[in-house]
């Protein structure tokens, strides 16, 4: 009875090994890189994510950081970070123009006049208005100059939205 059970035992662990194998050779044909789909700022809704861009940055206005860096009550202590360095910056492209917050390392991208591309990106609502951010998973990258001639008339960032509950 023992080596009918431990017989049974290997076939059956041969066949998951087999459909484990299967399964891997699935999963390797099937996870090609997708192409990213660039879109134009005027596209942009509040609410979205995983927007790629091409823009040039128009402007970049350093924000003053408040409070402590990770202390409580600005208070700092043995583990605390320094304070995040944020910088609003106008950027766009021949469409429109909407405000990007970049955040430590991208603020030193985010020079007025460079051509930038921003994979990933998501719009966050601040005070009723709509702004580009790019978290840890997405990218911030300095492309080479491009000839865009941004449209500051349609500043996106500019438009105020309001949240309205509809009952049925």
């Amino acid at each position: 009875m023992k080596f009918i059970l431990g017989l049974g035992f290997i076939v059956s662990l041969m066949a998951s090994t087999a459909a484990t194998k299967s399964t891997a050779t699935a999963t390797e044909t099937t996870s090609e890189k997708k192409k990213p789909v660039f879109v134009k700022v005027e596209t942009l809704k509040p609410g979205t994510h995983g927007h790629n861009l091409t823009v040039k940055v128009v402007e970049s206005n350093p924000v003053k950081a408040t409070g402590g860096g990770g202390g409580r009550g600005g208070r700092l202590s043995v583990n605390s970070r320094p304070p995040a360095r944020i910088s609003e910056c106008l950027i766009g492209d021949e469409t429109a123009s909407i405000l990007f917050t970049a955040r430590n390392e991208q603020v030193d991208l985010m020079k007025p006049g460079a051509t930038v591309i921003i994979r990933n990106a998501k719009i966050d609502m601040f005070r009723g208005s709509m702004r580009l951010a790019v978290d840890k998973w997405g990218r911030v990258e300095v492309a080479e100059p491009a000839d865009i001639a941004v449209n500051e008339q349609n500043n996106l960032s500019l438009v105020e939205y309001e949240l309205v509950n509809v009952e049925e």
